[in-house]
């Protein structure tokens, strides 16, 4: 779609598929996709790519969103366009929408054979970052691993050479099969990176290890920032449910849920690690802790505790929240859990208020920290949605008005400043 009319059909995203024709970037060679690492564009900045309900599994059915080149004149001068402002949506048709799944042979030679989809900028010949895709967005998609798909290098989604990148509607699912992240971004990557109404299923593995989502900190941008919006990150396998080492971290209104190992299993370690600090906010966020075995740990939350570098910018905040701990232990060592692990080195002003604690807080001061205005509450003075059947309404009144979490992949808006995640 350009400018709200649609100028092209295709019935492959692009990948391995056969080398487009120059001069097509008004869609006119449909006989490949989009999508494709070389050698000629077939989009220009702006356009809106609408995906329909099919299950798209193959070497053409992978997406490379980066720069690509017009002509055979712009081919012999090795001038490439970096893509902007480019969406990728997913249509509901009868209650289905498109899935992308990982094939037999797994990442393609046009994806570097890192991911299913590969977000990439332009780099000068000392191979640093030159140009960033920019204001990419991709929303109302599946991408799922598959009991016969092959190796996937690094993640589901690779963002490297991104400025801006938003994930919306989309579940990742499966990839611990393979060892796989569900997302990673590179120190390439600056402006913010979004997920809103994400669900972060089944990713990992002990090679990296990785994890449902592994965000690293911009080399070149100090306020780059990752933002979790309405998200649900669950079942990560040894890695954890989210990892960001940006500079900034945003987590509103989103469910982690932590599972539990079977004998002689582990599950995932951390459920939201930021180990470089920074900025980091968390705000109207469930967290759900359970016993994750052997060589797992025990928090909820960190921060800090890999390094304390004073170039950052520094601030925590972490207020109405919910933690809950479903086990006693995480392991059979009988390591208790506990909520937050926030490092002493540590730097900036720390805000730990009005959060409610469920099955913590039992006398352990070295660990608990609950911060002010706490509440602790027992399974039976909860309901099923881990809100208290008597709510406090002594929370910070500024807390009305934003984002909470409602349900699998939703936002809901907060209407009280009671005590907690939830009204």
């Amino acid at each position: 779609m350009r400018d709200g009319v649609a100028i092209a059909t295709f019935s492959a995203f692009g990948g391995d598929a056969a080398r487009s024709k120059p001069n097509s970037e008004n869609g006119t060679d449909t006989s490949v996709g989009p999508f494709r690492r070389s050698p000629y564009t077939q989009w220009k900045s702006g356009d809106v790519f609408l995906v329909y309900p099919a299950v798209y599994s193959g070497p053409d059915m992978q997406i490379y969103i980066g720069p690509n080149i017009n002509n055979d004149e712009d081919y012999r001068a090795g001038k490439a366009s970096v893509p902007s402002n480019i969406t990728i949506r997913g249509v509901t048709v009868d209650g289905k929408r498109p899935v992308i799944v990982n094939p037999p042979k797994g990442a393609s030679n046009a994806t570097y054979g890192q991911g299913l989809i590969y977000i990439d900028g332009k780099y000068d010949s000392a191979g640093k970052i030159a140009q960033r895709a920019s204001n990419i967005t991709i929303e109302n998609l599946d991408i799922v691993d598959s009991p016969s798909g092959g190796n996937i290098g690094k993640a589901a989604i690779y963002v490297n050479g991104a400025q801006d990148v938003t994930l919306r509607k989309v579940r990742i699912a499966g990839f611990k099969q393979h060892s796989a992240n569900g997302i990673f971004s590179t120190g390439n990557t600056a402006g913010t990176l979004l997920l809103e109404n994400v669900e972060l299923d089944s990713n990992g593995g002990g090679g990296g290890p990785e994890h449902n989502a592994y965000i690293n900190a911009s080399n070149s941008d100090p306020t780059f920032t990752f933002k979790v919006i309405g998200s649900w990150s669950h079942d990560a396998y040894y890695g954890h449910l989210l990892k960001s080492r940006a500079q900034r971290t945003i987590v509103e209104g989103s469910y982690l849920t932590g599972q539990r190992a079977g004998a002689g299993q582990q599950t995932e370690t951390y459920l939201l690690d930021v180990p470089d600090g920074g900025e980091l906010t968390v705000r109207n966020t469930i967290f759900v802790k359970n016993y994750s075995g052997n060589n797992s740990n025990g928090a909820s939350l960190t921060f800090g505790v890999e390094s304390a570098l004073a170039t950052r910018s520094w601030g925590l905040t972490v207020e109405h929240n919910t933690f809950v701990a479903l086990s006693r232990y995480y392991d059979d060592a009988k390591h208790k859990l506990f909520p937050m692990f926030i490092s002493g080195k540590a730097l900036g002003d720390k805000k730990i208020d009005s959060n409610l604690y469920v099955g913590y807080c039992n006398g352990d001061v070295t660990r608990d920290a609950p911060g002010t205005n706490a509440l602790t509450a027992s399974f039976n003075d909860i309901d099923q949605s881990y809100r208290p059947r008597l709510p406090s309404l002594t929370g910070n009144l500024n807390i009305i008005g934003t984002a909470s979490y409602w349900h699998l992949g939703r936002s809901a808006t907060r209407k009280t400043n009671a005590v907690g995640a939830r009204d």
